[in-house]
């Protein structure tokens, strides 16, 4: 939009929703925002009020996230056992990343892509104002090279506080996920998210 390409244009995505028998998104609300207004609805929003658009809640795998069962992390847990676990696997984090071991501690976690939609500038930001308490902070993404920079520089700023890992490792998302007080989801909007569908099924 910045610089129109002048002439026809084709929008592949158009093309595909009114080919589609069925148009479905990741959740009723999600479905009701998208016609909304041309905003939301990326000026698509009038070919979705045509054909429609049904929205059914985001699932997350269970049995890949499943605190009893979970293959990275050392301790295994369920409702009946999370409060005498948890605070080993947040132990085992916090060595993991190399903090300061120690279970006391509150620990925060963020997973997820680095870009505004998500509110990574958000966090980064707001770090240098909950930083000085008792706290610790993990974060895990990739995305736009100046916030995986950023992201680098936070084990710099706060070395005994912070953490920024800018690479996809699956089993580090689990540790979190499991060893975390806090799990922050500081999206400008959000479709759906299984960042905090998985956050409490590990009572994070």
């Amino acid at each position: 939009y910045d610089k129109p390409v002048k002439g026809r244009k084709i929008n592949w995505m158009k093309a595909g929703i009114l080919e589609s028998d069925q148009i479905l998104t990741v959740s009723p609300y999600y479905a009701e925002e998208l016609v909304s207004g041309e905003d939301k609805g990326v000026e698509l929003d009038n070919i979705l009020r045509k054909t429609g658009i049904l929205g059914i809640v985001n699932g997350m795998d269970v049995q890949e996230w499943n605190p009893l069962t979970d293959k990275y992390t050392g301790i295994k847990y369920d409702a009946t056992t999370v409060m005498n676990a948890k605070p080993l696997i947040k132990e085992a984090l916090q060595a993991e990343v190399g903090l300061p071991v120690n279970k006391d501690i509150p620990v925060i976690g963020f997973i997820g892509r680095l870009e505004e939609q998500k509110g990574s500038d958000i966090l980064v930001e707001a770090l240098s104002q909950f930083i000085s308490k008792n706290v610790q902070i993990i974060v895990l993404g990739m995305g736009k090279k100046a916030m995986e920079k950023q992201l680098e520089q936070l084990e710099i700023e706060y070395p005994d506080k912070a953490r920024g890992v800018a690479k996809f490792n699956v089993p580090l998302a689990h540790m979190i996920i499991a060893g975390a007080d806090f799990i922050l989801v500081p999206s400008r909007f959000e479709p759906c998210g299984l960042i905090q569908l998985h956050a409490m099924r590990y009572g994070t």
